[in-house]
């Protein structure tokens, strides 16, 4: 804990460190988290933007974007909402990927299949 915290925290006091509550401490565990995910999409950005001037598929003749959009190349979005879904039960992302739209999507789909046929069995 207290590693994480003079690491992560950026808290240098060692007294400050050992009054923190447990809740108080995964809260800022969380949010160095999410830090860092921010901070490594602004180098991805960089990056990006270096690449999709090099970066090419297809033929000499005919070349085209390898990442047509940066959420191809860095899904921040996505990361964020696994790092939540760790700390909060419940958690709902209040932005989904495209992908995660379409995971859920096909999760609710099978449920609702199964619930139907379990209702079919019952009837019968």
């Amino acid at each position: 804990m207290y590693i994480t915290a003079l690491n992560d925290f950026n808290i240098n006091d060692l007294k400050q460190i050992g009054m923190m509550s447990l809740e108080e401490y995964w809260l800022r565990f969380e949010a160095a988290q999410i830090k860092k995910v921010e901070e490594t999409e602004k180098i991805a950005k960089q990056s990006w933007l270096n690449q999709s001037v090099q970066a090419t598929k297809g033929s000499s003749k005919n070349p085209q974007p390898k990442f047509k959009q940066f959420e191809e190349f860095y899904n921040s979005i996505e990361l964020k909402n696994k790092i939540h879904k760790n700390f909060i039960e419940n958690y709902v992302p209040i932005a989904e990927t495209k992908k995660e739209k379409e995971k859920t999507e096909q999760s609710e789909t099978l449920r609702r299949f199964e619930e139907f046929q379990k209702m079919k069995k019952e009837s019968s």
